[in-house]
């Protein structure tokens, strides 16, 4: 394809929503004869030791910012959003439970401690573990709770840019009462491997090590792109049962966004065929990505994509959300009506739609998912050029 092709392509797609020009195409005519049967919602992600795990829908929500919300807001936004279907990152540090709100639990009328209940993995609850390379935060129990375990060896930037932890972030991981905030200084630098990795060829030990702590779980590693040219045969050959890309703090154009999924899901499909999960990116045109999107990037051969942007206006209002006052009788649930009628209002009608777009994907042969009408774009991805009426 010529320059000035390319550049007229990019012009057009630098001002539009991220995947706008892809369209969802509809059945063949005659495929179906008796009715559209809905594709199924729910995914089974094959784990290299033990049964599946189930996940709802293919959807996780990669970093709530639990730290800025008071522990009994956190809480009632987890349950809320896990009631969904939807897999959260927690873990109970974050959420505000420590080991000394768990000693205060009630006792029975004769003195001992009443059952406890079943860990969220066993009851089929989706939960995903964030296992950072420090372990800030980290407790045996989260081991318990977890469907997945994300294992981050890629940092982010914080809010100031370096690849660090803030002190807020710190505090909410180790508990550090309010009136005793941590010293020296207000960031925390991360790490690019778990202390007990020496390199990448070694970290098959530590994807079994994760398997022995969290038997009933998946296990995910997670990066950002950078590196993924040189790395990605070491990071499959790690073992995981998905690799993770974390496109969340790049802005790109959407045919770069489509072109960057098609290439990376034939070369993971090329070593060894594993799901692909993705964070995506920011769209140059600053328009958070939406549902159709979403819907676009599974039809490009994603597994499961974190709905993070989808969020932002929600995560607004939960801020809003103040602590009961003291006289309440029940503070959870009324933070929880808080909660509900948020999610009702802001969340759960793009949640419907995601899921009648992905019960439209019935197609026989994945590459009939998605077609263009630019036939410059139809080119590039190699997808179905929709009305060229050619003779």
């Amino acid at each position: 394809m010529s320059s000035s092709v390319c550049v007229n392509t990019f012009k057009k797609w630098k001002n539009a929503k991220l995947l706008e020009s892809l369209c969802l195409m509809p059945p063949r005519i005659g495929q179906v004869r008796r009715g559209i049967s809905p594709a199924p919602t729910e995914t089974l992600l094959q784990r290299t030791e033990g049964v599946p795990v189930l996940l709802p829908v293919p959807l996780f929500w990669d970093a709530p910012p639990w730290h800025t919300w008071q522990p009994i807001i956190a809480q009632s936004i987890f349950l809320a959003m896990q009631s969904r279907g939807v897999l959260v990152s927690a873990l109970e540090s974050e959420l505000g439970r420590t080991l000394a709100t768990s000693d205060a639990a009630p006792t029975a009328a004769d003195g001992s401690s009443p059952a406890s209940d079943p860990p969220d993995s066993e009851l089929g609850i989706p939960r995903l573990l964030p296992y950072r390379n420090e372990r800030y935060g980290l407790s045996d129990v989260d081991f318990d709770h977890a469907m997945v375990v994300d294992m981050h060896l890629s940092p982010l930037r914080d809010a100031s840019g370096r690849f660090a932890y803030s002190a807020a972030r710190l505090g909410r991981w180790e508990a550090t009462p309010e009136d005793q905030p941590l010293s020296g200084g207000g960031w925390i630098p991360a790490m690019t491997l778990p202390p007990d990795v020496s390199e990448l060829k070694t970290l098959s030990s530590k994807v079994e090590q994760l398997r022995v702590l969290a038997p009933h779980a998946a296990v995910v590693i997670s990066v950002t792109p950078e590196w993924i040219d040189e790395h990605l045969n070491d990071l499959i050959a790690a073992g995981p049962d998905a690799i993770l890309i974390r496109l969340g703090q790049i802005r790109m154009t959407g045919i770069a966004f489509a072109q960057f999924t098609q290439r990376l899901s034939h070369r993971v499909e090329s070593i060894k065929k594993i799901p692909i999960w993705l964070v995506p990116p920011k769209s140059l045109a600053k328009k958070p990505l939406g549902v159709s999107d979403s819907i676009k990037t599974i039809a490009l051969g994603v597994s499961a994509i974190a709905i993070d942007s989808w969020l932002d206006g929600v995560i607004e209002e939960f801020n809003e959300i103040s602590h009961p006052a003291s006289y309440v009788s029940d503070p959870m649930q009324t933070v929880t009506i808080e909660v509900e009628e948020i999610l009702q209002r802001r969340f759960d009608p793009d949640l419907e739609n995601f899921l009648g777009l992905f019960s439209t994907l019935v197609h026989d042969r994945p590459s009939d998912l998605l077609g263009t009408f630019d036939p410059e774009i139809a080119e590039i991805l190699n997808l179905p050029c929709v009305g060229r009426l050619s003779t």
